[in-house]
């Protein structure tokens, strides 16, 4: 699986004085040139996290996620997936299925012996990390829209004004790790199909008809650090924790990998 993004770099522009103006305008425009790049080299990758060149062997996988109640957006997201679905090499996400990746943290094993291993002690260092960073943290909304498309994926864009930036910046400053790269964003669908296969021009004009497409919002007060069978196509993430934004009581506490 190839996630095809790239790091938001904030630098002062003249005429944006309110920071989170700044970030916005940053972030819209990645968004631009994700599509544009996809436009242009129209190029598929397989997709997904059951890609075995992605996951070398890992059963699975652990992150920070913001779940998505795509139930409540159906009506929005129904013609996007009729749309897609017509292409044999598209592999819907299921409403289950449906969240948005703040942190990546690893493979989850006794002893980490390769590199993008994590040892069950350390995601339970994550979770304590988290859960204090979190509490500094005000709810805040998300607004879905936009079709777009990296080589691997199809997915909506997030609106937030920064919100989902700033989750990721002190998510991974506060428990020690490198930001992910690219604008945050909700997948709706991977491609599976070779890499380097050409995409359809039917593919691009579908892409383009939903590229001005409101979704919907979504509440974000809280964060899961979760599990991932990466041997299923659509598992539902395994809740390790739940943790709440602005210091509120925790849904759950840390369940043993």
């Amino acid at each position: 699986m190839h996630d095809s993004e790239n790091l938001i770099l904030c630098y002062p522009q003249k005429g944006l004085r309110n920071p989170r103006s700044l970030v916005e305008s940053l972030v819209v425009g990645e968004y631009e040139e994700v599509w544009r790049r996809f436009a242009v080299a129209g190029e598929l990758e397989f997709g997904g996290h059951t890609d075995p060149s992605w996951r070398h062997g890992h059963a699975t996988s652990a992150s920070f996620i913001v779940r998505v109640d795509a139930r409540r957006m159906r009506e929005r997201l129904d013609p996007i997936r009729r749309a897609l679905g017509r292409f044999p090499f598209v592999s819907l996400h299921p409403d289950h299925f449906m969240h948005i990746t703040l942190l990546m943290l690893g493979f989850p094993v006794q002893t980490p012996r390769r590199k993008g291993e994590i040892s069950h002690a350390r995601l339970r260092e994550l979770e304590t990390r988290a859960r204090t960073t979190l509490s500094r943290v005000r709810p805040f909304r998300v607004r879905l829209a936009n079709l777009n498309a990296f080589p691997s994926a199809a997915f909506i864009e997030a609106h937030p004004e920064g919100g989902l930036e700033r989750l990721q910046e002190l998510l991974s400053v506060g428990c020690g790790m490198r930001r992910p790269a690219g604008p945050p964003h909700l997948t709706l669908a991977y491609f599976h199909a070779p890499d380097g296969t050409r995409a359809p021009v039917e593919l691009i004009e579908v892409l383009e008809r939903f590229r001005e497409w409101p979704v919907g919002e979504v509440l974000v007060e809280e964060v899961e650090l979760s599990l991932l069978d990466l041997r299923a196509p659509y598992p539902k993430p395994r809740v390790l924790a739940s943790i709440p934004l602005g210091g509120h009581t925790p849904s759950f506490t840390l369940a043993e990998p």
